[in-house]
């Protein structure tokens, strides 16, 4: 049950996207960044909770490289919302050239 909650919450947040991508210009750049910022959240939560219900509880225990594993997924994930989506609701947003 939890792998489909885990599921549906990645469609939503996939359909989220698409449809805040065909109303950006209808909207201020303020809430296109934290609504975008919200749909990456429920993306990386969709993605890690599947993830997590996919190992078996005894091997995710032991495993050292789970945590390690979890967090270079949620830093590509991170990397890309940053650097190629943000842009792409916000086209003046610019991280290295901010006073």
């Amino acid at each position: 049950m939890a792998r489909r909650i885990y599921k549906i919450l990645i469609v939503i947040s996939i359909v989220l996207g698409f449809y805040l991508y065909t109303i950006k210009d209808s909207y201020s750049k303020t809430f296109l960044i934290v609504v975008s910022s919200l749909v990456f959240l429920f993306l990386s939560m969709g993605i890690h909770g599947l993830i997590a219900h996919s190992l078996k509880p005894n091997v995710k225990g032991a495993l050292i490289a789970y945590p390690i594993l979890m967090g270079v997924i949620w830093s590509v994930l991170f990397f890309l919302f940053v650097f190629f989506i943000l842009p792409i609701f916000c086209p003046e947003f610019n991280l290295l050239l901010s006073p």
